[in-house]
């Protein structure tokens, strides 16, 4: 034992509803170790878990600008030649982007204060 990082045990009793709290709160951290979360709990005063729909249509989003970068470069490969919707369905993409970008910022300065 006296070769562990953390040597000092700590127990402390809990009700049958404030152990499934906990569990609870460890499956939404997504925390496998409880000690951890515990930890995390007592040191950090919370645990944070942001869940923004926003992030994940941008990672979709970003896939779909990636896609349509490969193809115009193949084209632009083959013909020699870059046409214009092309830039602006690619240009359209990320000016969304940056729109969602803009209120997931908004989003968390809200939350901040």
């Amino acid at each position: 034992m006296h070769n562990r990082t953390r040597p000092i045990v700590v127990r402390f009793s809990v009700t049958p509803e404030e152990l499934a709290l906990i569990k609870q709160k460890q499956e939404e951290s997504h925390i496998t170790s409880r000690e951890a979360m515990i930890r995390k709990l007592v040191f950090e005063g919370n645990i944070l878990l942001l869940d923004i729909p926003e992030i994940r249509e941008i990672s979709a989003n970003l896939g779909r600008c990636t896609g349509c970068l490969n193809q115009i470069a193949k084209r632009v490969n083959i013909t020699g030649r870059l046409y214009e919707n092309d830039l602006k369905e690619t240009r359209g993409s990320m000016n969304e982007m940056t729109e969602m970008i803009s209120r997931i910022y908004q989003q968390l300065t809200e939350f901040k204060t």
